[in-house]
């Protein structure tokens, strides 16, 4: 008998393809079988890690290989969220994880108010660094 994939993780393939996130892996020089596609099958969690995120993809001269993000839903006061982005700039892939509170891997802090990133994540400081685990952290 064969295991089911549960719903959460079907769901969450076909948002990846719908937005494109494999395309921006592929110009981006990421990895997106083993950073995404395995990650997501080997998490052993029964519910979506990302149900209050939102997936999205950006596209924008600036960085043409495009970016794909990981961001809240929404952010109430006070609460505590984690936001992902992944990209290519200055000749090498990147992935930022970033917290909306101090952390101990924080490299730096950032307060962003552009049309480069989701509307949400706007005019609050978020602590964050370049993760070298291209896997989304939430299905680590």
């Amino acid at each position: 008998m064969t295991e089911q994939m549960p719903a959460w993780k079907a769901a969450l393939r076909l948002k990846w393809q719908e937005i494109g996130v494999q395309a921006v892996c592929e110009r981006a020089g990421l990895d997106f079988q083993g950073a995404f596609l395995d990650a997501l099958d080997a998490y052993p969690g029964e519910l979506d890690p990302y149900a209050e995120h939102e997936w999205s993809v950006f596209q924008f001269p600036r960085l043409a290989s495009g970016v794909v993000h990981a961001s809240p839903i929404s952010i109430q006061p006070g609460q505590k969220v984690l936001w992902e982005e992944w990209y290519f700039e200055e000749g090498s892939s990147h992935h930022n994880v970033m917290r909306n509170h101090p952390h101990d891997l924080a490299e730096r802090s950032v307060n962003l108010n552009d049309d480069e990133h989701p509307a949400v994540i706007m005019n609050m400081d978020w602590h964050y660094y370049d993760d070298v685990d291209r896997r989304p952290f939430l299905l680590r």
